[in-house]
């Protein structure tokens, strides 16, 4: 639970030092960097936390793997750009993932209260929306594939980015 308690505080006081400026920049360039720098501040420092622990956690995959890997990490929430979220609506998803899966449907269902359905349509679209950026941005396809299934991976490296997303 603490652990929730200093995410909270993160996204309500997000701090982005030169040093994380350097790890963006040694990855990122041209149309890939506008596309982190387009992000919430709250994302963009969610999105190093991510890159920063896969950096530690990497060891068995190759140069252009991890490459791919971090530059997911960096861009995989940047879908949330399209519709940015107040952190109300970032809290009501986080509590909301908790609750079963039919409690989830029906929340999203519930299109007459827009206040409701809305934020969990989001979560569930953004990777979408977030591969499409990226495609159009000129990142791998390596990566834009780990983009659009990094909350339900379907490789090695996806499931390590879903690991390491949802501790942060």
């Amino acid at each position: 639970m603490f652990y929730r308690v200093r995410q909270f505080y993160d996204g309500l006081f997000p701090r982005i030092s030169s040093k994380d400026l350097q790890l963006v920049h040694s990855f990122l360039s041209g149309a890939l960097l506008h596309l982190f720098q387009s992000q919430s501040p709250a994302d963009q420092r969610h999105a190093l936390d991510v890159a920063i622990e896969l950096l530690q956690k990497h060891d068995s995959l190759s140069p252009s793997q991890e490459r791919s890997l971090i530059q997911a990490a960096l861009l995989h929430d940047c879908g949330k750009i399209r519709y940015p979220l107040k952190i109300w609506q970032r809290v009501y998803i986080v509590l909301s993932a908790k609750l079963p899966y039919p409690a989830q449907e029906f929340l999203k269902g519930l299109t007459k209260y827009r206040s409701l359905s809305f934020p969990l349509i989001l979560a569930q679209q953004h990777p979408k929306w977030g591969a499409t950026l990226a495609a159009e941005a000129g990142l791998s396809k390596e990566a834009v594939e780990l983009i659009l299934n990094h909350h339900n991976p379907c490789s090695d490296a996806g499931e390590l980015l879903n690991i390491v997303d949802n501790r942060h």
